[in-house]
C-alpha cells in the first residue's frame, strides 16, 4: 500500500510543467474567452451605445495572451539548447513547449486584434 502512495506522488507533474502547460493554453484560452465574452456583451454594448465594453474585453485577453507569451519567452530562454539525440529529452521537450507557447500565444493574440477590427470600424448595433 505504501508502494502505490509513492509511486502516485513520483508522477506528479513538476511546477515548471504546470507553468509550460500554462504558456501553451494561455493563447488559445484567451482566444476563446474573448470570442465568448464579447458575444455575451455584444448586446449590452448596443444597449449602451458605447463600444467601451468590447474594448476592454479585448485588451484583457490580449492581456492573457501577452502574459502566456511573456512565460513561454522566459522559459525558452532559460532551457538550453538541443536535441533529443544530443542532450536530456526532458529538457528538450520543455524547451519545445515554451518555444511552443511563445509562438501560439502570439498567433492567437493577433487573432484576438483582428477580432477587435469591428468595433473600431462599424457602430456598436451593426
Amino acid at each position: 500500500m505504501a508502494d502505490r502512495g509513492s509511486e502516485i506522488r513520483g508522477h506528479r507533474p513538476e511546477k515548471r510543467d504546470v507553468v509550460l502547460w500554462m504558456a501553451v493554453l494561455a493563447g488559445p484560452a484567451a482566444w476563446v474567452l474573448a470570442e465568448q465574452v464579447s458575444y455575451m456583451t455584444a448586446a449590452t454594448a448596443c444597449w449602451l451605445g458605447r463600444p467601451l465594453l468590447l474594448y476592454l474585453v479585448e485588451l484583457g485577453t490580449l492581456g492573457i495572451a501577452g502574459l502566456g507569451a511573456a512565460i513561454g519567452w522566459s522559459r525558452w530562454q532559460r532551457q538550453p539548447e538541443g536535441s533529443s539525440e544530443k542532450g536530456d529529452p526532458k529538457d528538450s521537450r520543455r524547451r519545445f513547449m515554451a518555444m511552443a507557447g511563445f509562438w501560439m500565444c502570439l498567433g492567437f493574440a493577433l487573432a484576438i486584434l483582428a477580432f477587435a477590427v469591428p468595433p473600431l470600424l462599424l457602430r456598436v448595433c451593426d
